[in-house]
């Protein structure tokens, strides 16, 4: 399975996993319980799983509820704080070398797993390792990587062929939460199996009933590190005695399991946003930032989107707030203007281009489809998946849209499976394809809207020298120089167009005190008496 394949499976999966759209990464809600006194220590919070995870192997499992718990249950070397910045967790300090081709990362003393074994630097090497190996996020570190070394049992060495925003990346894949080395050794086929799920984090894994439950209790020699926390990173509080996952797999029963107290945290579907915020004994929190969604235009030769008029009159057609408008909530999405979300990773939104992006002239399209050779009676081919609806749905919009102006569209949807085939063994046979990526990627490469799909003939070695001078950026504002140039050169060659935001939300009892919305992050989280 290609890059792209392995990547939006992960993400489709965790999507049909909660059944809306969602980043298990995203920017805080504001918190919205009362938390008039200090944190009380003890009971147990009940949270929705939409299917039994099988495993807690972060890097090959693709269901959602694996990166939940696994938040809880191991630790990064580095990890995001709430402004998506890397912070130290289980390393002390990292250091880049001045020729930008190493990083070296020394472990913090002291740290034991949840069994009592001491964390070496071995274990940090397996566990990147593995992650390389087979791990989604990674691909786009690999064509650079040379070796992950442990000089000593304190130390953790990382060497590249080139320079690369290594420390970012780490910190914002949620694959490279640190294990037991003979962990790392007993993975199978299918990952590394469930009884293996020792961690360093604030939670373990108490009991794992197969399709019921799955129940973490504290960690009691769990070791934080200094600073306030924020996002996955600082200082964690364990206040709670335990977390019960319950598999709740029916809708209906999800809400109903939220208002009769048998759920405290859910994400529920989108048709019952407005009832529970009408709820007065439920809190919602509204993520800022999810998933861009998004229409690929296929680059090859045997694709009319091969000449750019095509690709600026499709720009120009689809009226991407009309699209929005479509989609639901008016609270869960917002426009995108770009390559990233707009202004919710601070660090790699840019504005560049945004002119170009945001530009909607239906009869300039139709003349721009005629200088590109468009013949009359010609569809323009669109494929998507139907694993998720609100692709076909987009796809259905921009096809009148598309009519409008005398052009025809067809549109065919398959699984991922399937669509993944056509797009990598067929080039030819499609022209339009609708997907969705992540609003907050850790480096430019890991982007879709930046890097475009795998076999779709998009110029990457042009934007490559982009990208290099992006991973050899010495400072942010140097960093952000390179991220402007990269957004402009995908204004201009369009390996996709953005069509809005989809942000993701969570339900949860007035009782759950200290619960911001990040991530599904239970730490620091305690119950009101």
């Amino acid at each position: 399975m290609d890059r792209t394949a392995r990547r939006l499976k992960h993400r489709i999966s965790a999507l049909a996993a909660v059944g809306l759209v969602l980043t298990a990464c995203a920017t805080p809600a504001t918190k919205l319980a009362d938390e008039t006194g200090p944190p009380v220590r003890g009971g147990n919070l009940t949270v929705r799983l939409a299917q039994d995870p099988g495993s807690l192997d972060t890097v090959q499992n693709t269901n959602a509820g694996v990166t939940y718990i696994g938040h809880e249950v191991y630790e990064q070397l580095v990890t995001i704080d709430a402004d998506y910045q890397p912070q130290p967790v289980l390393a002390e300090s990292y250091k880049k070398a001045d020729d930008g081709l190493s990083y070296e990362f020394t472990l913090r003393k002291g740290v034991v797993f949840a069994d009592g074994t001491p964390l070496r630097a071995a274990d940090a090497v397996a566990s990147l390792k593995y992650w390389v190996a087979n791990g989604s996020y990674a691909g786009s570190l690999k064509p650079v990587l040379k070796d992950i070394t442990a000089p000593d049992d304190s130390t953790v060495l990382v060497t590249l062929s080139s320079p690369f925003n290594l420390v970012a990346l780490v910190a914002a894949s949620h694959g490279t939460g640190i294990r037991k080395e003979s962990d790392i050794a007993a993975a199978g086929p299918t990952g590394i199996p469930r009884e293996r799920s020792t961690g360093s984090g604030p939670y373990k894994v108490k009991s794992w009933t197969p399709g019921q439950e799955i129940v973490l209790e504290r960690n009691d020699r769990y070791q934080p590190p200094d600073g306030k926390s924020s996002g996955y990173a600082g200082k964690k509080n364990a206040y709670l005695d335990t977390i019960t996952y319950k598999v709740v797999a029916d809708a209906d029963a999800v809400l109903n399991g939220l208002q009769t107290g048998l759920l405290d945290v859910a994400e529920p579907s989108h048709d019952q946003y407005d009832q529970i915020k009408r709820t007065d004994t439920l809190k919602l929190g509204v993520e800022a930032a999810a998933n861009i969604q998004y229409v690929a235009l296929n680059h090859n030769p045997g694709s009319l989107f091969a000449k750019p008029q095509a690709r600026e009159a499709m720009n120009l057609v689809i009226d991407k707030a009309a699209v929005m408008a479509a989609q639901g909530v008016p609270d869960l999405v917002s426009p995108s203007d770009g390559a990233f979300a707009a202004q919710t990773n601070k660090a790699m939104y840019s504005a560049a281009g945004k002119d170009r992006w945001s530009q909607h002239d239906p009869e300039r399209a139709k003349k721009l489809f005629e200088e590109a050779g468009l013949r009359p009676g010609q569809a323009v081919r669109m494929i998507t998946t139907d694993e998720f609806p609100q692709f076909k749905d987009a796809l259905v919009i921009i096809q009148s849209q598309l009519e409008k102006i005398g052009v025809t569209a067809t549109i065919d949807s398959y699984d991922f499976a399937t669509l993944m085939g056509r797009k990598n063994n067929e080039p030819d046979s499609w022209d339009v394809l609708a997907l969705m990526d992540d609003a907050n990627p850790p480096v430019p490469s890991y982007s879709d809207n930046v890097q475009g799909l795998d076999n779709m003939g998009y110029p990457r070695d042009r934007l490559q020298p982009l990208l290099g001078a992006y991973n050899a950026a010495a400072t942010p504002a140097d960093q952000r120089r390179e991220v402007d140039r990269i957004q402009q050169f995908t204004a201009e060659n369009l390996p996709t167009i953005t069509l809005y935001t989809a942000k993701s939300y969570v339900a949860f009892s007035s009782k759950v005190r200290g619960y911001d919305g990040w991530g599904m992050e239970f730490a620091d989280v305690w119950l009101a008496g």
